[in-house]
């Protein structure tokens, strides 16, 4: 079960990144949007190890105080930013970066299992009814997912049969 959970949350990461593959030249009016709303400040923040993660934080500060990650690191050049992507794969959840104005930011983090809970309790395996209980009924859905915005993040539950299978935080 937890392997077959860390590929659909890998898949649901994989996504999200080739979707901004496609964009490349200019930027529309819409991208210049999610670039402004990028820089608001946003209630959904993740705990690990002690350390509050923010998307678009400073993840050479966040992986630096969380220390090696005992799943591995691994980058390779960005298709939607600048740069390079990193992933950092610690116990049950990944981070993934990217690169702006020269800083590694924190683009991503991804549960990938059970083991782990948002701050507001919801973690993968529970019903449909928690994590409208936890976030309330204004969500957008999309693709199977429940989504919420706060800010510059939105966080995702992808839900089958009425069960969590993936949880990632990402950048608006």
């Amino acid at each position: 079960m937890k392997k077959k959970i860390y590929v659909i949350a890998c898949m649901l990461t994989a996504g999200i990144m080739m979707t901004s593959c496609g964009n490349s030249g200019s930027q529309t009016s819409e991208q210049q949007n999610t670039t402004t709303v990028a820089s608001e400040s946003s209630n959904f923040a993740y705990t690990l190890s002690g350390v509050e993660l923010k998307i678009d934080g400073d993840l050479t500060e966040y992986t630096s105080k969380l220390g090696e990650p005992k799943g591995g690191y691994y980058e390779a050049k960005s298709c939607a930013f600048d740069g390079m992507d990193k992933f950092y794969y610690y116990d049950s959840v990944t981070l993934q970066g990217y690169q702006k104005d020269g800083k590694d930011k924190l683009y991503s983090i991804t549960l990938m299992d059970d083991a782990v809970k948002t701050k507001e309790g919801v973690r993968i395996g529970d019903k449909k009814d928690k994590v409208v209980s936890a976030y309330g009924s204004t969500y957008t859905e999309k693709d199977g997912q429940l989504q919420y915005q706060s800010g510059n993040t939105i966080i995702s539950f992808l839900i089958k049969d009425d069960v969590v299978e993936s949880i990632v935080y990402s950048l608006a």
